[in-house]
Parts: structure tokens; sequence; C-alpha cells
């Protein structure tokens, strides 16, 4: 069986816009003081370079080496909302009629591996382009300032005052926003899922899933980090290598 993985209790939900569900969350303060003091250390020594792995337009990209998270709350947090991801996944699915009553999705086997960390600190103008993450199955982001009103300087394109019908101000223009693509949308759907970054909040999702940052202006930095894990498992739909 898969290993367990000691955590503090967070608030976290499953989202599905679209086809791919989506974990969103909020870190409890604990975990997030943890994580935090990982990221500052990072930023601080800026050791290994990491935007030659990215497709980001971004300066300051840097690798968040393992021995940084090695045995920290931090590291045993982060496996376990991986696997625990997947047994919400594989939740659904049988509670969808789709695999019988006899399958239990809390004995079905998880192992979730970190493959790689780095942490974002975009300036203003810096953006990131649709991309998808490869070499493994599940990756997420976690967000260490707000993207709001105080943040943005001043909006892109500020000649064009209302976007769907609604004004545009500092606190709603999507700039510096995260948004994740599954298509494009037809009528009565949603193709894409806009995301305003938050202190404390995450994401997780498949690693396959498009998904894009709008650049902002802004005198500060939006400060973001992300992993990618390797989740293998019995149940072939979220298993790795399983296509």
């Amino acid at each position: 069986m898969s290993k367990s993985y000691r955590v503090e209790k967070i608030d976290f939900k499953l989202l599905r816009p679209f086809g791919p569900a989506i974990l969103s969350g909020r870190l409890s303060d604990n975990v997030f003081n943890d994580f935090k003091g990982i990221i500052d250390k990072v930023l601080k020594e800026k050791k290994r370079d990491h935007s030659k792995q990215l497709a980001g337009r971004i300066d300051e990209e840097w690798t968040i080496e393992p021995s940084d998270y090695y045995q920290t709350q931090t590291e045993e947090f982060l496996l376990n909302l991986c696997e625990h991801y997947g047994r919400m996944i594989v939740s659904r699915y049988i509670d969808n009629g789709n695999q019988g009553d006899e399958t239990d999705p809390n004995k079905i086997d998880m192992t979730p591996t970190i493959t790689g960390g780095w942490v974002n600190e975009m300036k203003s103008g810096e953006y990131n382009p649709t991309h998808f993450h490869p070499h493994c199955n599940v990756t997420s982001v976690f967000f260490f300032n707000d993207v709001d009103g105080k943040f943005i300087k001043e909006i892109i394109a500020p000649e064009s005052p209302e976007q769907s019908g609604r004004k545009v101000t500092k606190n709603n223009s999507g700039d510096g926003y995260l948004e994740l693509i599954y298509k494009s949308g037809g009528y009565f759907e949603q193709g894409t899922f806009r995301v305003k970054p938050q202190k404390g909040d995450f994401l997780m999702f498949p690693s396959s899933l498009l998904h894009t940052v709008y650049p902002f202006i802004s005198d500060k930095t939006r400060i973001s980090a992300s992993f990618n894990f390797i989740l293998h498992s019995s149940f072939g739909m979220v298993n790795f290598g399983d296509r």
C-alpha cells in the first residue's frame, strides 16, 4: 500500500469548470509559513536558474532543490495533497457509477513523487505564454502575494472600459491572473478558467492542462511556486504512463 503522509488539515475543494477536475484550496498558517520560509531562502540565495527549463518570459525563475524541502512540513503537505487529489478523482469516477460498488478509493495504491519545483518572481511586463508541463502527470501552483487593486499600478489597455459587460478596474482587470485552458468555449459551456492570485491559495491539476499567466504593470513582484509530480497508482485513470 501507499505510504501515508501526516499534514495539518487544510481547506480545499474539487472544481470542475470543464473536463479535468482542479483541486483548489488555501494553505493553513503553519504550512504557509514553512513554505514561505523555503521560498524566501530560494529567492535570497538564487543558486540555480530554472528559466531554461520553463516557457515563461520571466527573468527570475529559481529551482527549489530537494534539499530545500527535504523532511519539512511542506514536503509532507505536497505529497499528501497529490495523493489526496488522485483519490478524489477516483472517488468521483466511482461515484458516477463507472467502476462498481466493490471498489474502495481508499484501498487503491497512490504513490506520489515530486519531480521538480521552482519559484517565479514576475516583474512588471513579464508573462507566461500558454504551455503545459511534460514528464509528469500532476502539477500545482501556490500564490505568495495578492494580485489586486493595490498590486496593479496601471491597467493594461485602459481605454477598453468594459469586459463581458463589466467595468474593468485594477481589482478585476485580469492582469497578472492565471488562466487554465481546456478548449475554446461553445454554447452552454466554459472552456477556460481564470484565477486571481491570492496569498496562500493554491491549485493542483493535470500537467497536460494548458495554462498561461497574463502580464501586468506594477511596482511589486508577483511571487508563486510550482511543483510537478508523478503519481503512480493501481488505478489506470490517474496512473502515470497509462495512456
